[in-house]
Formats: C-alpha cells, structure tokens, sequence
C-alpha cells in the first residue's frame, strides 16, 4: 500500500516533534514497563502496584489546575525545561538504589511527580500541532504521529520487556532519563512562532492567580456549551475500569506467562498494536455514523478482553490487541475534531479539562484495582474490564444524543444545538 506524502511531513518543526515522539517512545516503553515492575518488587503486592497507579492517575485529574500553566511560558521553554526536569529526577532512583537504597514510597512519589510534568507537556504538544501544520492537516499530521507512536511502542514495549528481562529495573530507569535529555535537545531546535499572548510584566501576583481562575474559568465555559457533558459519565465509568484492569496487569501477565517479566512487555505491546490499527483506521471510518461506530466497537472491545482474561496466553494476548482497536479510533477521532473547532489558545484547556474529567474515575480504580488483586484471581479484574466496556456501549445506545451523533466532520462539539437530547 502507497502512502500518500504530505508537504508537513518535511515541515522543520514537524519533523523535530516526530524526532521527540520517536525518542519519547522508547523511554516511555521501557519506563511504563519498569516503573511498575520496580513497585512491585520493591513491595511484593499488587496493592502497591494500585498506590503507583493511584498515584500517577491522580496527576491525570489535577490536570485541570497544571495545564493552564502552560499559557504563561513560552511553549518551545515549556517543553524543553520540563522534559530536562523529569529526566533529573529518573536519574535519582538509579543514584539512590546504588549508594543508600530504594523505598517504594519514594518511587511511588516520583512516579506522580513525573505525571505531573506529564500532564503540563501534553496540552503543548496538542497545541502547536496546530501551529506547525495548519489546521486543514491535523487529521492527516494527528494520524501520522499516533501511527509512527503505537508503531514504536509496539517495538519499544515488546523489546523493553525483554531488555528489563536481562538487565533489572534500574537499568531500564536509566535508558528512560538518557531518552528525556535526548528530547530535551531535539525540542530545544523548534522555531514555530507562538500566538502573543500580552502579559504586564508588572501585574502583582494575586492579579496573576486571578487571571489564571479566569483562563481556567474560560475553558470550563467551552466545556459547558458542549456535548461533553453528555459523554462524561460513560467515559469516567470506562476508565475507572481501565484502570481496574491496568492495575493487575503486571501480576496478570506474568501468571500467564509463568513469571517471565518479559510478558508484561507483550501485553503492552499487543495493546499498542490495536491502538495503531484503530489509529490508521480513524481516517476510513469518519464518514460513519460517531454514536454507531462507538456503539459497535466498544462492545466488541468488551467481548475481546472478556475472552482475554479466559484463554491461554498467545489467544490472550491477540484479543487484548483486537480490543484495544476502539481506543486509537476514538482518541483520533475525537481529539482531532477538538483541535479542529478550538481557537489555538483554548485548545490546552479544552483537551485538559476533558482529560481532568476523563480521570476522574481512575484514582479509584487504580485502589478498588489493586484491592481486587490482592482478594481474587488476576483475571476477575480484567473481566471486570470487559463487561464495563459492554456497559459503556450500552449507555451510548441508551443516551438520545450520543446514540444519533452524525460522522465526526459533522459532529458540532462546541455549539448548543448539539446538546440537545
């Protein structure tokens, strides 16, 4: 199959973001691996390994409060310092396990220190995407991007598996924060102009904090005029049993693959191959119907990972990728039309605040997650999973709205006539 070229792909600062998203992924893929393998060697317990995701999820629902940070700082210093700031504090677990040792609150703490950074950069990258290519091409650079990200993941995660296999955790923590500085350097290059956004050097701190609550004020406004408030409970219902499932899943790969770390690895993998299908399939299935496309999916989504949790390991795994498909079609999808219809300023905002609320189920799943762990099998939190993602379909047939919802390019996110039940 030919792929078709396009004049952004050879766009300077584009390329320079491919580098970072290149680099970004094999520290992240060695990273989401050994991050939580690290906490539950450190403490031998599943319920640990739902403190971790407590506590990188939490970050998740903070996002709100940390992301409008980002409209004081100049986005090219925003990413460039942040990257630079994680990668110094990574390299304090390998130092510290090397001369006085590791406690695994502490690596639960930086763990949601990093996820902090995390949810101040993620705004930026959505935002000068925009910017860099033009707003007539964020589908086309959007899928690009994803593809070459789930393509590195699918390698990245698959071989950080096996490389933790051999050389430990502290290692794999050390790649991690030698990839950061890497990206640290490519995003220090960017020449993109960023929109003016006139600030008196000489307002007082308290008329700062109050010119915050306006912006954050404002981007609560674009969410209110939308449909998202219809899409909120379901979504805050399916990502508490995400994490349900994410939770366990380090303790459940590696009961079906007979303790070999490298399994983990795999599982992420298989999911990240799912979600680059859906990502290259986003683009062919737009002109569908969005409440039907999400409807058929996410059920099938939850009889895959029904069927994941039953069978042996390789069934297991291919499944858990066919489920995974829904979530590159949706994310696409969605956060394109987001970055298509907002004004530039108000994209960070918009797609923080519907991350913020997206999160908030997830902090309670990651607990309820790694108590289940602890009190049952490893495979009745991933059915749990499944079933949710049934539940989740079911609750789009059952709303008027999201049921009825037109193919994406005509899906009017932001205007009043649309939230109309």
């Amino acid at each position: 199959m030919k792929v078709k070229f396009e004049s952004f792909m050879v766009e300077r600062n584009f390329i320079l973001l491919m580098m970072g998203v290149f680099i970004n992924a094999l520290g992240s893929g060695v990273y989401a691996i050994a991050g939580m393998l690290l906490v539950l060697s450190l403490s031998g317990s599943v319920l640990y390994s739902g403190f971790a995701l407590f506590a990188i999820t939490s970050a998740g629902v903070l996002s709100f409060l940390i992301a409008p940070l980002a409209n004081y700082f100049k986005y090219k210093n925003g990413l460039v310092y942040s990257n630079l700031l994680k990668a110094l504090i990574l390299f304090t677990i390998p130092i510290l396990h090397y001369t006085v040792g590791l406690h695994v609150w502490y690596v639960i703490g930086l763990l949601f220190i990093t996820a902090l950074f995390t949810q101040f950069t993620y705004p930026i990258e959505s935002t000068i995407l925009p910017i860099i290519v033009g707003k007539d091409n964020v589908i086309a650079a959007n899928s690009f991007l994803q593809t070459i990200r789930e393509a590195m993941d699918i390698a990245f995660l698959a071989g950080a598996g096996i490389l933790i296999t051999f050389t430990g955790t502290i290692p794999a923590i050390i790649i991690t924060a030698t990839c950061l500085i890497l990206v640290t350097i490519a995003y220090s290059f960017f020449t993109f102009l960023q929109p003016d956004v006139k600030r008196d050097p000489s307002t007082s701190v308290g008329s700062a904090v109050r010119t915050y609550f306006i912006d954050l004020k404002a981007g609560f406004t674009y969410i209110g005029n939308s449909l998202i408030p219809k899409m909120i409970f379901s979504i805050v219902f399916i990502n508490l049993a995400m994490v349900i499932m994410t939770t366990n899943l380090p303790a459940f790969s590696l009961m079906k693959g007979s303790g070999i770390e490298a399994s983990y690895g795999f599982y992420l993998a298989a999911m990240s191959i799912g979600i680059m299908i859906g990502t290259i399939l986003a683009s062919k299935l737009k002109q569908i119907d969005f409440g039907k496309l999400i409807i058929f999916s996410f059920f099938g989504t939850g009889v895959m990972w029904i069927g994941t949790a039953l069978l042996p390991l390789v069934f297991s795994m291919i499944l858990f990728s066919i489920g995974a498909i829904s979530i590159g079609i949706i994310n696409i999808l969605v956060f394109s039309s987001i970055q298509r219809q907002v004004e530039v300023t108000f994209i960070g905002r918009v797609i923080t605040l519907i991350t913020s609320a997206a999160a908030l189920g997830m902090p309670i799943g990651a607990l309820i997650g790694g108590m289940l762990g602890e009190m049952f099998a490893t495979e009745i939190p991933i059915l749990i999973c499944g079933v949710s993602m049934m539940l989740f379909s079911l609750s789009w047939l059952s709303s008027s709205a999201l049921r009825k919802l037109p193919s994406i390019d005509h899906v009017k996110l932001f205007q009043e006539s649309n939230v109309q039940a």
